[in-house]
């Protein structure tokens, strides 16, 4: 991890922007008040594992503030993994060297190592002659009425449940964290198949342990069995939003800190450029736009197809998609927050990020191992996982030293004491 010292990141931010940045507000106690920070780990898969292990790590470096100390953890899918690292004991630059395939301290070394069994994923055959929609009550629910229509909703309960099992990964959590439930607040959301609710683990009245509430967040609609806790059954919490950060709202903090690699428009925009530079190009080809050089049927054919090439193919538009109503919910969910004075800072890729980030999100990588196995340098997962971490701690030291955000990086030197 890069050595650069806090206050003299590329002249931006000095002790005087610091003091300044850091100087409390009417709902930060005061003069030498607690700083309380929140922290919400997003949705997304393998991707988001390794990003959030960037961010923790880098913001540890550059502000000294240990992002096991915030007042509450918030995770959603893969980001409640990340959060149970956090909450288990792992420090922050280990679950970043890990992510990297680099040495860690004794310390994390001795709360990893109490995880030993295999991650794997069981399958259950289909029967088709059987296989339903998941959840008939759900799309009712979520179709009407028609102007509150929820339609990944409806979509989730129309599907056939998944047919992977999870319980290894439940064992893995409860060996990471052996106790229950967290000392410190940690809440996990996940949907509830019935009804499409969403449910916070370690806020409302369920009874689970954490590894089961970690489990039933991850339950990927299609892909993985729902989880049955408490005599329900749970999907994937990322269903309602990759964040849930409106959950931050009560009770309020002086900051919240949201790493979100699924977020940005950064991705979406370049994608959106190439779709309308090829689909000028196809319109031309048939004669509805500017005429190009050549006019055979075979360079026509060819215009058409890197148009659908672009849009289909190679799943960039509908991953660009994605990534905007990620966007969109994210910004919504800030908007609330800010409106009660509450300090916010997102870390999310950028566009080389994004294409980062996408580069691995076939099956072949596309695997969390969620945090025990020892690293193969030569595995194109492993190299993906470290890259996509490096980008992450990238990210954070050039958003911290944006003048933009000096007064949220300000509270965590504050919060770090």
């Amino acid at each position: 991890m890069d050595s650069t010292e806090p206050d003299r990141l590329d002249g931006v931010i000095d002790a005087e922007t610091v003091d300044e940045a850091a100087s409390p507000g009417p709902s930060e106690g005061g003069a030498g008040g607690r700083i309380s920070v929140g922290l919400v780990f997003s949705a997304g898969g393998a991707a988001a594992e390794a990003w959030h292990a960037g961010v923790v790590g880098a913001l540890h470096q550059v502000t000294g503030w240990d992002a096991r100390t915030a007042e509450l953890i918030l995770g959603t899918s893969a980001g409640a993994i990340t959060g149970l690292c956090l909450r288990a004991g792992i420090p922050p630059a280990d679950l970043y060297a890990h992510r990297r395939g680099e040495p860690v301290s004794d310390e994390g070394q001795s709360i990893i190592d109490r995880v030993v069994t295999p991650y794997r994923e069981g399958r259950n055959q289909r029967d088709w002659n059987e296989q339903g929609p998941q959840s008939p009550t759900l799309i009712a629910r979520s179709l009407w009425p028609p102007w509150q229509a929820r339609p990944l909703h409806a979509a989730a309960g129309l599907l056939p449940r998944g047919t992977r099992t999870t319980e290894a990964l439940q064992q893995r959590m409860a060996e990471l964290h052996p106790e229950p439930w967290p000392a410190k607040p940690f809440w996990v959301p996940a949907v509830r198949l019935s009804d499409g609710e969403r449910v916070v683990f370690g806020r409302d009245d369920l009874q689970a342990t954490a590894a089961e509430a970690v489990r039933a967040s991850c339950a990927v609609p299609v892909l993985f069995e729902p989880v049955t806790v408490d005599g329900r059954r749970y999907i994937d919490g990322g269903l309602h939003s990759y964040t849930n950060a409106d959950l931050m709202g009560p009770p309020a903090f002086d900051l919240v800190v949201v790493s979100s690699p699924m977020s940005g428009t950064a991705g979406w925009s370049r994608v959106r450029g190439a779709l309308s530079e090829a689909w000028t190009s196809a319109r031309s080809g048939i004669g509805l736009g500017e005429p190009k050089p050549s006019s055979s049927r075979d360079d026509d054919r060819a215009w058409w197809s890197e148009a659908l090439g672009l849009a289909w193919d190679d799943g960039r538009a509908m991953r660009a998609a994605r990534r905007q109503w990620v966007d969109d919910k994210l910004n919504e969910e800030l908007d609330g927050l800010r409106h009660r004075g509450i300090a916010v800072l997102v870390v999310e890729p950028d566009a080389d990020g994004a294409e980062l980030l996408d580069k691995g999100s076939g099956e072949a990588v596309d695997r969390s191992g969620h945090g025990a196995e020892e690293a193969d340098h030569g595995d194109p997962m492993w190299e993906w996982r470290a890259e996509m971490a490096a980008a992450a701690d990238q990210a954070v030291r050039r958003i911290v030293t944006d003048r933009e955000n000096r007064r949220p990086a300000g509270l965590l030197r504050r919060a770090a004491g």
